[in-house]
Order: structure tokens, then sequence, then C-alpha cells
């Protein structure tokens, strides 16, 4: 069977800025920020994502195109053509370390897995991470997948006018009452599995089209819709009293609030929100034709990617200043906290049913992709053995144990009471790394530490065991007239051999506390 390509540029350009803009840039973003001092974390994810992220992408989508195989296979190829077993010491050494570390805090599952790692890095070398790139995307959706329930959840509300003007409440009162709502909505697992189910529906719906007529063609429909939205949502927010103060928060460093704590959160922000180490980018790049420019391709993704995302910020937070709510209400701020600016405008219903339909389409492109990298990994290694296996049956076989998986986030959204047994296990298996329920847990393990570990080993696997001086080339495109300058090449590499390996370890370093800054 044919392997299909992307029909366009544009096409890929846009699913794969669907891939990475989604709810990391619209729900996730903003709490981050907001509870990580505004401005200043704003600057350091900025940095982030042009110093580390977008060389990381374009070394995805390169190792995508080059093999034309799921990430598993892909990255195994990458290093048969490399020809050298440097990068198998190099991944064997940093699993020992893993293994110390983890073992240090406690995380004795974590330590154990390392330990096995370290053993399937001797005999499989790189194609063993492209199974942690493909766990992780699975994991990421499990718990995604209950976010999106919140949303399709938020757009009934809004759709049955929960949101209405009020007249003689203050914003404060209302905000109070609809984080109260919001917490016992989420203590509710019974109502959150409803809307679970629904969005993974939609999910499957979109996978089950194929990459042309399913991702591509949703996409562009999709994306800019987004973007129009967003820009609606953020001429009301602004216009609104006291707005300004938001926009300032938002966009003013303050040298108070920086931290090494800033800069993991930052780092792990823009890898979640580029869709990084999760095999999803290596999955798009390999339907990627050798007349498209990576590093076009890969810098158009990172603008709108992080365009989206100060939108995002733009939309939420004059809203939130201008009625006097707390910047820092965490993963409730959209859910919780703002729906009282919609309760106090004009027209509520309306502005409340546009900004979460506009959440639900960054959801579901996200998702999709998310589901994508799944799906792709099953056709591929289940046609070695059954040669009539299905995309179809691939899809469905990823879509009802993704959902099964995601029923331990869709019950532990609000505390650890429907899941006693599994929190004893989870905390004697993750020590000091377990949160306050498995969705926590979960998002912390897999945004803090699982993908800038396989970004790390991304870089290391192009920067050194490939080589810059071979990628360069793939880099580019067949048409002359596509490419970009010389120097921007050089710059790439620089980043990907020197820049994001080393930063990378120093986060780490400094949040397991080896490092003191």
């Amino acid at each position: 069977m044919a392997r299909e390509n992307w029909t366009s540029s544009i096409g890929f350009i846009l699913a794969s800025a669907g891939s990475a803009i989604g709810l990391g840039n619209i729900w996730k973003f903003p709490y981050m920020a907001g509870t990580n001092g505004g401005g200043t974390f704003v600057f350091v994810y900025l940095l982030c994502v042009f110093l580390i992220g977008l060389p990381v992408m374009c070394s995805e989508m390169l190792i995508g195109r080059v093999t034309r195989r799921n990430v598993i296979n892909a990255l195994g190829k990458i290093e048969l053509i490399s020809s050298s077993t440097f990068g198998r010491n190099i991944l064997c050494f940093l699993a020992g370390a893993a293994m110390v570390l983890f073992a240090s805090i406690h995380a004795w599952l974590l330590a154990g897995a390392s330990l096995i790692g370290a053993v399937a890095f001797a005999r499989k070398g790189f194609a063993a991470v492209g199974w942690v790139c493909a766990i992780l995307s699975f994991a990421i959706l499990s718990y995604y997948a209950v976010v999106g329930g919140w949303i399709v959840e938020y757009i009934w509300r809004s759709l049955t006018a929960t949101f209405t003007d009020i007249e003689g409440v203050t914003a404060i009162e209302v905000a109070k009452q609809s984080t109260a709502e919001f917490g016992a909505y989420t203590a509710n697992p019974w109502r959150v599995l409803i809307g679970f189910a629904i969005f993974m529906a939609l999910t499957g719906a979109v996978i089950l089209g194929g990459i042309q007529a399913g991702i591509e063609r949703v996409s562009k429909i999709l994306m800019p819709a987004l973007f129009v939205l967003l820009l609606v949502v953020i001429v009301r927010s602004v216009t609104l009293p006291g707005a300004w103060e938001g926009v300032v928060f938002l966009l003013k460093p303050t040298a108070a609030a920086f931290s090494p704590k800033v800069i993991m959160m930052a780092l792990g922000q823009a890898f979640f929100s580029l869709s990084l180490g999760m095999a999803i980018t290596v999955t798009y790049g390999s339907y990627l034709k050798r007349d498209q420019s990576i590093l076009h391709a890969a810098g158009w993704v990172g603008i709108l990617d992080t365009l989206a995302a100060l939108l995002a910020g733009l939309a939420i937070f004059p809203a939130v200043f201008s009625v006097g709510l707390d910047p820092s209400a965490g993963p409730g701020l959209i859910f919780g906290a703002l729906p009282a600016t919609f309760a106090t405008m004009p027209l509520g219903a309306i502005w409340a049913t546009a900004f979460f339909f506009m959440l639900l389409i960054a959801a579901v492109t996200s998702s999709a992709s998310l589901l994508e990298c799944t799906a792709t990994v099953l056709i591929e290694r289940m046609r070695k053995h059954h040669k009539r296996c299905t995309r179809r049956c691939a899809v469905w076989i990823a879509f009802i144990t993704c959902s099964l998986a995601g029923l331990l986030s869709v019950f532990s959204t609000a505390d650890w009471t429907y899941l006693p047994c599994v929190e004893k296990g989870v905390r004697w298996c993750l020590g000091s790394l377990t949160q306050g329920n498995w969705f926590d847990t979960l998002d912390n393990l897999c945004s803090n530490w699982g993908l800038p570990f396989t970004a790390l080993i991304i870089a290391l696997l192009i920067g050194w065991v490939y080589g810059t001086r071979r990628a360069k080339i793939n880099l580019l495109s067949s048409d002359a007239s596509k490419n970009p300058p010389k120097w921007l090449l050089t710059a790439w590499g620089i980043s990907v051999k020197w820049i994001a390996p080393v930063a990378i370890l120093i986060v780490f370093l400094t949040m397991s506390g080896l490092l003191k800054l």
C-alpha cells in the first residue's frame, strides 16, 4: 500500500500547526503564564521556542522525511544510516544517570524503567527511544482528551445560556460561583465521562479520513477559523475597562519573577506546545515530499504556534484583569474564572460559545495528531505480521485502547477519591513526582520530564550521530528557490548540536537539585 503524502506545502504547514496549536496554547499557556510571573514566563518561553524548540522540530521533520517510517522504525533507520555505536553509548549513559536520579527521589517505577531502558538502548539503540516517543503521545492523549471533554461540556453550557447577564452581582462573586461549579463538575467523573467520550469520537472521526481527506482537509478549514475566532474574542477582551493591566502582565517581564522553575516550566511548555518529543512531528514529516523545505515549514509552524499562544493570552488576561480576577487561578483559569467574564458581558452566551468552540477546534486538531501517531505505529508494525491490516482497523485499536487508558484521568480529575488503590501504588512507584491526582501526575511526567528527555535524544541523534553536515542537505528542498539562506542552516546546526542539548541538560540538573543556580 503506497504511503500518503501531503497534497501541498500549505496543507502540511496548517496540519503541523494544527497539531502544535491546541490546548497547550489556549488552555495551558495562559495558566502557566499566570502562575509563573506573566511576562517573565513569556520571555523565557519565547527563547526556548526559537533557540531550542524550532531546531528540534526541524530535526524531527528531517527524520520523518528521510526515513518515511513511523517513529520507531525511523529512529532506528537514522542510526543505521549513521553506522555509529557512539549514540548507543550516550543512550546507556543517560539511562544510567536517570536511574540514579529517580532512585534518589524514590520514584522506583521510573528507576526500574530507566534500567530496562538502558538494556533496551544497548540492544535496539534509538529504535527503543521511538517506543518512548510513541508511549508519550499515547499517554498525553489519554489525559488531553479529558480537557477536550471539559470543552464539550462548556460549549453545551454556553449554548443553553448558562452564561448570561447577571445584574447586581460583582464579577468576583460570579468568579467564585463559576469556580465552585467547575470543581463540582470535575468531581463528578460520570459527567466528565460524557464529554470525554464525545471528544474522543470527534478525534477518531478525523483520523479515519486519513492524511489528505481527514487531517489535511480539516486543518485547512479549522486553522483559519481558529485565528478568526481568537481575534474576535481579543477585540472584545481588550475593549473592557481596565483591560490594559492584563496586557502589561502578559508582556512585561520582571526580574523578581525569574527562577530556575520558570525556565523548566517554560521549556516543558515549549515542547508540549510545539508537539515535540511525542512522535507527531516525525510522523507528519514522513508524509512530507522532497520538494518542500523543512526549515521553511518549521519556521511557519513555530510562528503560527507562538502567535496563537500570545493571542490566547491577549484574549484571556485583559478580560480577567478587567473584572479583578486572579491570573494565577491555575488549570481552572479558563473553565472556572473566565466564565465570570462572559457572565458580566452583554450577549455573554454568544461570546462564551465562540470562545469554547474556538478551544474545541484547537483541541481536536491536536488530539487527531496524537491519535495518528499511535495509529501509524500500529499500521506499520502490524503489517509485518498481518499483511491485510487496514488503516481503519489500526485506528479503531488505537481509539479503544487510548479511551480505556483515559478512564484513569477521567476518574481522578478532582482527587484520588475514586482510585484509592491506584493512589497508593502511584505514590510508591513515583515518590515525590506524584501530584494531587493521576491527571496532574501524568501531565507532570510527560510535559516536564518525558518530552524534554526525548527532545534531548533527538538533538543528540541528529547533532552528533547522524551529523549536522549530512542533515543540512536533507533539510533543503529539491527546488532551490524554496531554500532559506545559508546562515540560517549554520544557526540551526549550532543550536541542535550545542545549544539545545546543553540547555536541556542544565535544566534537568537544576530541577533535580544536582545543580544550584
